[in-house]
């Protein structure tokens, strides 16, 4: 019996070195993660056409359409988007889908939400989102904590939500 107790705290023990031991790679790649994402941040800023906002939301515009209705939180906003790490790795596309999507800013990033504020429709986008913007120092699906992302966005509509809630 106390071959099995000595067995099991062995085990125990074992398994909590390894999960700190996980933790521990686990924090290096995330802060080399914030690491590029800042170095990439502060080069691309230099780029011409990027503008950078207050809150460090850096785009630029790739089409822009002549109208001055700009999307709100009191908006449906139908987009396009692709969106990608720094290394181009694809995290999530209504493109490669061919199908877009609904959204309203209350409902997204907090880097989408303060970009699709900026465009209207016909707008085409091309969002550098740093980590603060996106999901933080955690991991979310596919994505890992500290990650930049950058996102191009194509806003297709806007419909105020009352309206379109009415229509459905």
């Amino acid at each position: 019996m106390k071959r099995l107790a000595h067995t099991r705290c062995l085990v125990l023990v074992c398994a909590l070195l390894l999960s700190l031991e996980l933790e521990g790679a686990s924090r290096k790649e995330a802060l080399a993660n914030r690491d590029a994402g800042l170095a990439f941040l502060e080069e691309n800023q230099a780029r011409d056409g990027v503008v950078v906002t207050r809150t460090g939301l850096q785009y630029e515009v790739l089409r822009e359409d002549p109208s001055d209705r700009l999307a709100t939180g009191k908006d449906l906003i139908t987009i396009h988007y692709h969106g990608t790490l720094l290394d181009g790795t694809v995290i999530d596309s209504s493109r490669m889908r061919g199908e877009p999507i609904d959204v309203t800013v209350w409902n997204v990033i907090d880097g989408w939400a303060e970009g699709l504020k900026l465009m209207s429709p016909g707008d085409h986008y091309k969002f550098y989102i740093p980590y603060k913007l996106a999901y933080g120092a955690k991991d979310h699906g596919a994505i890992p904590g500290y990650s930049t992302l950058v996102f191009e966005i194509e806003l297709l509509g806007l419909e105020d939500r009352k309206k379109a809630k009415k229509r459905k």
